[in-house]
């Protein structure tokens, strides 16, 4: 069986994760991982008994590395992932895609320009759910779409407590679901209105929760909640929702029961069985399909799951949110 040769880039939670799969994937070769933090990818490593590389330059320049997962923080996305095109690895990129446009445009130009296959982990597109729900309204199932609304919230254990006062709620939390939305509707967005509260994590300095209202070309409609200031006591790790309704009918996910529950010593709690469960001791769920659609695409030559230009776009309604919410105005896109 013919074998990708990969390496991944960062290994924090989500980096260690996608070793973890490549290591299980049979048409995958894990060569190994590489970090600024030594320490961090030495235990990655260990752990996989791979390589642990002194530098990104030594990764890039091992002759079996065919593609590589980059799992930095979000804001530096921008050098590795330009480094990698040049050497001409093919790029998992962790979400988002960068956190300005210049950043983004820019790695969508190198990867053009070196002939590589770039794509961006927005991790709900291969999720089941909403994989059956955007092929149910592109199918016509309900219409013509008229509103949509989604919600994702999760507890300020996640996200302020990983990534404290860096922490950007819209880049990090709402960007899944803007892409999801940009996705489902295939409507350009020509503007948007956002209000914040920061009550809870104020101490931070970054935003408890924001309500963000859309409007489309076709004079359809959406608005967003997202919210990362839930209770550590909160049963369930996230709390989405999306509704669409059409001229001819409706069609909505609820993520918060997740078909598992577990009542202990701890009270009730619905582990998740969607994004990354371990499983006989192998990670399963989204993220073993979106690195497995990945590898495959790769090998195979056919499509990857989301082009880099999807990216750069849900990027760019993620900042005229952002945008609306230091004008305290509407933002016409």
């Amino acid at each position: 069986m013919e074998k990708l040769g990969v390496a991944v880039i960062g290994t924090g939670f989500m980096g260690e994760m996608h070793a973890k799969i490549y290591q299980d994937l049979p048409n995958a070769e894990l060569i190994g991982v590489y970090d600024q933090r030594r320490e961090s990818a030495a235990k990655v490593a260990s752990s996989l008994g791979v390589n642990a590389f002194k530098s990104m330059e030594e990764l890039l320049g091992h002759k079996n590395v065919d593609a590589v997962s980059i799992c930095v923080s979000d804001d530096n996305h921008l050098e590795p992932t330009v480094a990698a095109c040049e050497a001409g690895k093919h790029i998992l990129l962790e979400k988002p895609i960068a956190t300005n446009l210049d950043d983004a445009t820019r790695i969508v130009e190198a990867a053009k320009e070196n002939g590589v296959r770039l794509t961006v982990g927005h991790l709900l597109r291969v999720d089941p759910k909403y994989a059956q729900l955007q092929s149910y309204v592109e199918s016509g199932g309900i219409g013509t779409p008229v509103s949509i609304y989604t919600r994702r919230n999760s507890p300020k254990t996640d996200g302020p407590a990983r990534y404290g006062s860096d922490g950007i709620l819209t880049l990090h939390v709402a960007v899944h679901d803007i892409d999801l939305i940009l996705w489902v509707m295939k409507k350009k967005v020509v503007r948007v209105y956002a209000e914040r509260a920061s009550i809870a994590l104020k101490e931070l300095g970054i935003e408890d929760a924001i309500f963000a209202t859309l409007k489309f070309e076709d004079g359809s409609i959406g608005c967003m909640q997202y919210n990362w200031a839930l209770p550590k006591e909160f049963p369930t790790h996230i709390d989405a929702k999306m509704e669409i309704i059409g001229t001819d009918g409706t069609v909505a996910v609820d993520c918060a029961d997740q078909g598992l529950s577990i009542c202990g010593k701890d009270g009730y709690q619905w582990p998740d069985v969607m994004h990354w469960p371990d499983v006989r001791g192998g990670v399963q769920g989204a993220l073993r399909e979106e690195v497995r659609a990945f590898v495959d695409g790769i090998l195979n030559g056919t499509d990857l799951i989301i082009s880099p230009e999807e990216s750069l776009e849900a990027v760019r309604l993620a900042l005229a949110i952002m945008e609306s919410l230091e004008k305290e105005a509407v933002v016409s896109l």
